[in-house]
């Protein structure tokens, strides 16, 4: 399980995507929170989330194409130095005491440029720094240092709003996107894809169509897509649109527990990372990743009615779980089926997939304000059940493994 850390490089960049996932998930606590506060509306709670995901939607295939083009350390490095630059002007905004709704939208978008371009990459250069065989711990426990500061940065956002604002939390994750860029840097990893793959290629837009002809003549590349798409539509916008309106408007709790919730979503996420790291053998990857989301529709239609924090928690917990995992396979899969130097854009299918949260945010934002927070997450969930169990019925989840099993 643990057979990845054998390498150096594997190790520093363990390290700065815990760092990185630390400021991401302070930043995926307070954002709708601040903008909650400064305008009172459901409905930019979704807007926040659509900014931040709207640059994976557009720039899509290209930021894989240039994954595949250049040296992936040096990608990873100026992606986490954008996120300083986003977050450092927030910051500024809010100790100048400036910031207001339309800049904090803006900021997230941004920072959704710096995703586009870091999340490809960090899982592109994995086969250059551990053996074939340590591939799928090398993913799960990847996904694992971001879901340990699930926990991590949750808590700490939960307790800085419980005892300071918003200032803060910006300060904190500036520093600590920081240190992020150092463990980046500090990578000695050349991964021979991405430093030779653009006098071999041809022009970005040549090498942007080879990966669109190479997804649609495998066809099961766009079987993960379609799976993905319907996660990040329907799953996991839930958590900055109801999470918060459930706590604050619903139970009439204290914001900081919007944090301690997340949190607890965390621990789903890392107990799901660690179990898929230490799963032997995986036949069919697609129909267990249908599976997981029909029991993630499930717990969001029990959260709609949860009574009080104990029942949401729990319902947390199991549809983080399952998102962690349903993402970890669909990486996992584009990783072993396709060659070093096809994996960025092989990866950047995600990118697409992860930019329809923008459409999903916008939805359950509507829902939310349309039908309130209870009945909008029951028709998310329920729709998310549905949905899965369709594709549960179909071959389409039974060709995303390309006729192999993970193991």
């Amino acid at each position: 399980m643990f057979s990845p850390f054998a390498s150096r490089d594997y190790r520093v960049l363990w390290l700065a995507i815990f760092l990185r996932s630390a400021a991401l998930w302070l930043d995926q606590v307070a954002r709708p929170v601040l903008v909650y506060e400064l305008t009172g509306s459901a409905v930019l709670l979704g807007t926040v989330l659509a900014a931040r995901m709207a640059p994976n939607l557009v720039l899509g295939l290209f930021a894989g194409a240039i994954v595949d083009r250049y040296p992936r350390r040096t990608i990873l490095v100026l992606s986490q130095a954008g996120n300083v630059a986003a977050a450092g002007a927030l910051f500024l905004l809010l100790l100048l005491g400036v910031a207001e709704a339309w800049q904090v939208i803006l900021l997230a978008a941004a920072a959704g440029v710096n995703i586009a371009f870091f999340q490809p990459a960090r899982q592109a250069i994995l086969p250059a720094m551990v053996p074939a065989s340590a591939l799928r711990p090398a993913v799960a426990l990847s996904q694992t240092a971001n879901t340990v500061m699930r926990i991590g940065g949750a808590l700490l956002a939960g307790v800085l709003l419980a005892v300071a604002d918003f200032t803060w939390v910006y300060g904190a994750m500036t520093a600590i996107y920081v240190g992020a860029v150092i463990c980046s840097a500090l990578i000695k990893t050349r991964d021979a894809a991405g430093a030779a793959a653009g006098p071999a290629g041809g022009s970005l837009v040549r090498q942007t169509i080879s990966g669109v002809r190479w997804a649609f003549e495998s066809r099961w590349p766009l079987a993960v897509l379609a799976i993905s798409v319907v996660m990040f539509i329907f799953l996991v916008p839930y958590q900055s649109v109801f999470v918060p309106l459930m706590v604050i408007d619903v139970l009439d709790e204290q914001r900081s527990w919007v944090g301690y919730l997340i949190a607890v979503g965390g621990a789903g996420a890392a107990a799901g990372s660690l179990l898929l790291a230490g799963w032997r053998t995986i036949p069919i990857p697609g129909r267990l990743m249908a599976t997981l989301l029909v029991v993630a529709g499930i717990a969001l239609a029990v959260m709609s009615g949860a009574p009080h924090l104990a029942v949401l928690a729990i319902c947390v917990f199991v549809a983080a779980a399952c998102s962690t995992n349903v993402m970890s396979l669909a990486n996992l899969t584009l990783l072993a089926q396709t060659t070093e130097g096809m994996a960025g854009r092989a990866l950047s299918l995600m990118n697409i997939a992860r930019g329809m949260i923008l459409v999903g945010a916008l939805v359950t934002g509507a829902l939310a304000d349309l039908l309130g927070p209870r009945s909008g997450l029951l028709t998310t969930g329920v729709t998310l059940a549905i949905v899965a169990a369709l594709m549960l019925a179909t071959p389409l989840a039974r060709r995303v493994s390309a006729g192999d099993s993970l193991d």
